[in-house]
């Protein structure tokens, strides 16, 4: 994609460049990437997407069978064990999703999504090898982890470097795609190749083998697909900024536009168009701070908290929804199993394993169906408000669920198909929050890892207080949790919302324009932005915009000027 020229004027010469057609530089005339990133760079982000979740779903749906068929542990202790190692698992990703994010930001998306497939092979290879649960099998699962945790990491950190800010909400939805289309893959291609075996060990090992193979494959692949020029990249990422910052006044970009500018704090630290054409690389540990520090942004607070939901909900409907008609059905007699942990529950309680599997199957079909509809919902309007109309989903399906007694009732399709909603929409909205082009390219990675970490304490937390609950309380307790959950996330929410339309309204009650421009200084022409507009001429369209706008594409269009000012505009 050709880099079009912007010159800034001075009082003896004016230089425009022509304007853009909507149609230049997108994708299929559609979806609009970054300047540097090319169809194939885009295509293989989207392969390493549906493998990320694809390998995750195999791993844990598969590990029962691990222990009961090759470790041979007892029945009555599968629960346990399984458990535990997922909660180490999550343990330990807790803090590795963020230290490969911020890894990634010194050494490069590239290089950390290929190692983390690598890695992951690897734990798939050696897992079925495994002679005992404690240290062996934890060492495996761990090693398997430390891949996932980073490709988990790379799934928002490449995201924020691909996409156009303004479609950026279908990008988001794509990639949610993706990743519940790996789901399943894996479910029904790669849980089946054991079946094809008559002994279950040598199936087993078959399965965990190709799934290792090809995951090696999408590393190699990634390595030589994915766009390598990171620093070339930032360096072009940074002249934009540094582009914006003379076009808007550099110093008084936020005070003097009108734009409540609540990211002043994550920016003063990254990249901000400082004369170097790249920025100093700063210590490990203030990077790797710039994630935390950056939640002050009201609205990357908001994505950590869809991150922290979304991932939570994703425990829930694959954990929480099977067990819970196991339990219903054994306790009432109406299949032969003993527990809902048995490796062949399939067979031993076959009507719970098919309502089970078609409850999971509804909510994840809805999850497919919902992600076109946010990714254009939030770049259509003001994109927390996307986060927040997810959230009610989830807030209503979740206080139904734990209203109902008896999961074989109608309604409960209804109110999964709610839960599936709302999880796809906190998924493409917090996505599209906290890869926002107003994050600085050289913390992108940290705020990556921390949105990850924020979506591996909703698991540890949903997994383990949920299933303590779900033991000690009722069956339908862990439901209660997210409701719960969504009392307290909802007003931090609608606080964040409220905030922007009061400042938007005393802006236009101010007759300042969102879209951020002054004139030429001293009586000079005004300064020519990258569409070939004077500064003079956005100005004039900003005036009329924030009189005539309605308040949803008012919220929407001062957001998106506040990622021009803030962050970059080379994608515009």
């Amino acid at each position: 994609m050709a880099q079009e020229e912007t010159t800034i004027s001075n009082p003896t010469q004016t230089q425009s460049t022509p304007k853009k057609s909507r149609t230049e530089g997108r994708i299929c005339g559609f979806l609009k990437l970054a300047p540097t990133v090319t169809l194939l760079n885009f295509l293989s982000y989207l392969f390493a997407a549906l493998f990320t979740v694809c390998f995750f779903v195999f791993l844990n749906a598969s590990q029962g069978f691990v222990l009961g068929q090759i470790l041979k542990v007892p029945e009555t202790e599968l629960g346990t064990y399984a458990g535990s190692l997922t909660f180490y698992d999550e343990l330990f990703s807790l803090v590795f999703v963020w230290l490969w994010g911020l890894a990634s930001d010194f050494i490069g998306r590239r290089t950390v999504y290929s190692l983390s497939y690598i890695l992951m092979a690897l734990g798939l290879f050696i897992f079925t090898y495994a002679q005992n649960v404690y240290p062996q099998l934890l060492i495996f699962r761990i090693i398997f982890a430390s891949g996932g945790s980073a490709a988990s990491s790379m799934l928002t950190a490449v995201l924020a470097d691909y996409a156009g800010d303004e479609d950026r909400g279908k990008v988001s939805a794509i990639v949610g795609m993706m990743t519940g289309c790996g789901a399943l893959v894996a479910l029904f291609v790669f849980l089946r190749i054991p079946s094809t075996t008559a002994d279950p060990v040598a199936g087993l090992r078959k399965a965990y083998f190709i799934v290792g193979g090809i995951s090696a494959v999408v590393g190699v692949v990634l390595f030589f697909t994915l766009r390598r020029s990171y620093g070339k990249a930032m360096e072009l990422e940074n002249q934009e900024v540094k582009r914006a910052k003379s076009v808007n006044g550099a110093a008084d970009a936020s005070s003097g536009s009108g734009i409540a500018n609540s990211t002043t704090g994550l920016l003063s630290s990254g990249t901000t168009g400082s004369s170097q054409s790249l920025p100093k690389r700063r210590p490990v540990w203030v990077v790797a701070l710039e994630g935390i520090k950056a939640a002050r942004d009201p609205v990357i607070l908001v994505g950590y908290i869809g991150g922290f939901l979304a991932r939570a909900d994703s425990v829930l409907v694959t954990t929480f929804i099977p067990l819970w008609v196991y339990k219903f059905y054994i306790s009432r007699g109406l299949c032969s199993a003993r527990n809902p942990s048995e490796p062949d529950i399939a067979e031993t309680c076959r009507q719970a394993y098919v309502l089970s599997s078609t409850l999971s199957g509804v909510c994840q079909t809805m999850t497919l169906v919902g992600a076109p509809f946010f990714g254009i919902l939030g770049d259509k309007v003001y994109r927390p408000l996307s986060v927040f109309i997810a959230s009610l989903f989830g807030f209503i399906g979740y206080i139904m669920i734990y209203s109902i007694d008896d999961p074989t009732s109608k309604i409960m399709y209804l109110a999964v198909s709610l839960v599936g909603i709302g999880e796809i929409g906190l998924i493409v909205g917090s996505l599209s929050l906290v890869t926002a082009k107003y994050v600085p390219a050289d913390i992108r990675g940290s705020v990556a890892g921390v949105y990850s970490t924020f979506g591996a304490v909703g698991i540890l937390i949903t997994s383990k207080l949920g299933g303590s609950l779900f033991d000690s309380w009722v069956e339908t307790a862990p439901f209660f949790l997210m409701f719960i959950a969504r009392v307290v996330a909802l007003p931090i929410i609608i606080f964040v919302i409220v905030k922007d339309v009061l400042d938007l309204i005393k802006e236009r009650r101010g007759k300042q324009p969102y879209s951020v421009a002054e004139s030429g200084e001293n009586g000079g022409p005004a300064a020519v932005n990258s569409a070939g507009e004077s500064q003079d001429e956005v100005t004039a369209v900003g005036d009329s915009h924030t009189q005539n706008e309605t308040l949803l594409v008012a919220l929407k269009n001062r957001f998106l000027a506040k990622s021009k000012v803030l962050g970059t505009t080379h994608e515009e």
